[in-house]
């Protein structure tokens, strides 16, 4: 059996890890929703203490399922070298160090988030801010291996998908980030008073401008584009297809920064207000 068979049928290191952490988020949100159901404890007068931790097991899970599968288009020396191995172990710690301090803080009812209230809590939101870049900036990474090293027999448009949709994502992210860890505060404008303020689940404002919003689009634009890129290879393939994967990047990013600037100007998501209406 060939080398390259080889590393196609075993996971390398580097998606054990992924895959791991994946798991991992999945189990601790299974078991912190057991918690929000007996613990009624709220923060900021309405707003259940293991919110943030459920928000972010969930997105820590798909963002890492989102790199293992990302793994598996790349070339098989790449999959297997140290470089990747040596970036999967950096997102390992840096969800461990950015979770634990999440739950914890939410444990003793105290923000994990823009609290510098002590040396000690000053010295955490740096750390965690780091932690968050190594977390976003591994996909931005994994976008750069893809362009280079992707397998041949990759459709062009699932490559060009995963390229622009990692690197972009994450370049609009840490944009969206850096302006929300500058302010101290997602919230511009009007703050919301109570639930019937907060859009369920996320808990983006519906009384003013939200920058949020426009973090959670520039996100998930890291999953979003590659499954635009799966189907769009299905009907269109070759330089067509890319062109429609480059359309549909174009729009995201546009929505993106639309709600980004919406919110700056102290008016509430649209999408934020939609699911609300319904």
């Amino acid at each position: 059996m060939s080398e390259a068979v080889l590393y196609r049928d075993q996971l390398q290191t580097p998606e054990l890890i992924y895959w791991g952490v994946c798991v991992s988020m999945i189990a601790c949100f299974v078991v912190t929703l057991a918690f929000a159901a007996l613990d009624g404890r709220t923060i900021d007068g309405s707003v259940s203490i293991w919110a943030k931790p459920l928000k972010f097991e969930l997105s820590l899970a798909i963002h890492a399922a989102t790199l293992a599968l990302v793994m598996t288009v790349l070339s098989p020396s790449l999959r297997a070298s140290t470089v990747m191995t040596l970036l999967a172990v950096a997102f390992l710690a840096a969800c461990l160090v950015e979770m634990a301090y999440i739950i914890g803080q939410a444990a003793r009812v105290e923000h994990s988030h823009y609290n510098v209230s002590t040396p000690f809590h000053r010295f955490m939101w740096s750390v965690m801010a780091f932690a968050a870049i190594v977390i976003i900036g591994t996909a931005g990474a994994l976008g750069v291996a893809a362009m280079v090293g992707a397998q041949g027999s990759l459709a062009p448009a699932v490559k060009w998908a995963i390229v622009v949709g990692l690197i972009g994502g994450t370049v609009l992210t840490l944009y969206t980030a850096f302006t929300i860890g500058g302010r101290m505060s997602p919230y511009v404008g009007a703050l919301p008073d109570g639930n019937d303020a907060r859009m369920a689940f996320t808990g983006w404002s519906l009384a003013g401008g939200d920058l949020r919003v426009s973090h959670f689009l520039a996100t998930h634009m890291i999953q979003v584009l590659p499954l635009v890129g799966l189907a769009v290879a299905l009907f269109a393939p070759g330089r067509l297809g890319v062109a429609v994967v480059m359309v549909f990047a174009v729009m995201w990013a546009g929505l993106t920064l639309s709600e980004y600037s919406r919110a700056l100007g102290g008016a509430p998501s649209p999408l934020a207000l939609s699911f609300k209406a319904t």
